[in-house]
């Protein structure tokens, strides 16, 4: 008899696990269906993440190695190619061949670690040759394991046109003896040639922090302020005023102005000629 409850005694212990399993199965249930709810929700954030990626109009790559691992549709379009072209090239093939060395030290410097202090332009060869200049960014990021560089960049091309356009207009411009004002319409100096601050004893910075009307004579600003509000762009304005260099002394002007267009900006155009009094010979 003692026997028989010695045996009934024994499972206490197997009874107390077996009593506490379906506890520990509700749980891990529920613990499946967070992983599953999490799961879920990474699976709609890459898909959010890639959908964006393929839309945007800016490129994006993915380098490790100096291997392409991955390039948006953009990014590689941007080229002239297609993505599946471009995968396992090295990127440093793409950029011009003077600018390979450093932009494959760039590459390794990014890839430690270090920090684009702001983007770079590199000249890249389409498929076709030509040439285009990109605007790039990169940072450091982690890829299977390992560092890699998630790099963004954008096409620049008409950018840079139009500024080294901008830049010879400017070298142009510095050559003509008569002196250029580019105003916008409420009279504020916004450029001027070398001939304005070399006859006017300004500094350029100086004289693109005034306004037009700060250079006319106390008795003439309440007239250049009218003529800023009469100027048309219909019609080319010629009149004679006087401008005060900077040391005070006035210098009587003759000055051509007409309005004009930047894109939906108007701008107002002066070409100033000073007027050298009979008698006195132009050196």
């Amino acid at each position: 008899m003692s026997e028989m409850k010695e045996n009934h005694r024994a499972p206490d212990p197997l009874w107390d696990m077996v009593s506490g399993l379906g506890d520990r199965i509700a749980f891990l249930e529920e613990t499946v269906a967070q992983l599953k709810s999490v799961d879920l929700a990474l699976h709609e954030i890459q898909l959010i993440v890639f959908n964006f990626a393929e839309r945007i109009h800016e490129g994006m790559v993915l380098i490790q190695d100096n291997k392409i691992m991955w390039a948006n549709l953009a990014g590689c379009r941007m080229f002239g190619y297609e993505p599946e072209d471009l995968i396992n090239t090295e990127p440093t093939s793409l950029v011009h061949p003077g600018y390979r060395q450093k932009l494959a030290e760039r590459f390794a410097l990014i890839q430690a670690g270090d920090i684009l202090a702001s983007p770079e332009v590199w000249p890249f060869i389409r498929k076709d040759h030509t040439i285009i200049h990109i605007r790039s960014f990169g940072y450091r990021v982690i890829y299977r394991g390992r560092p890699a560089i998630m790099s963004f960049y954008y096409d620049v091309t008409e950018d840079k046109k139009l500024q080294e356009e901008l830049t010879l207009r400017a070298e142009m411009l510095d050559l003509v003896s008569d002196s250029v004002f580019l105003l916008d319409m409420n009279g504020k100096i916004k450029y001027v040639n070398k001939a304005v601050y070399e006859s006017m004893g300004y500094t350029q910075d100086e004289i693109t922090k005034m306004s037009i009307v700060d250079i006319n004579p106390d008795e003439l600003k309440r007239k250049a302020e009218i003529r800023l509000k009469t100027t048309s762009s219909q019609k080319e304005g010629r009149f004679r005023t006087v401008h005060l260099r900077k040391n005070g002394s006035r210098m009587p002007v003759d000055v051509r102005i007409r309005v004009i267009k930047r894109g939906e900006q108007q701008y107002i155009l002066g070409v100033v000629r000073e007027i050298i009094p009979e008698g006195v010979q132009e050196i």
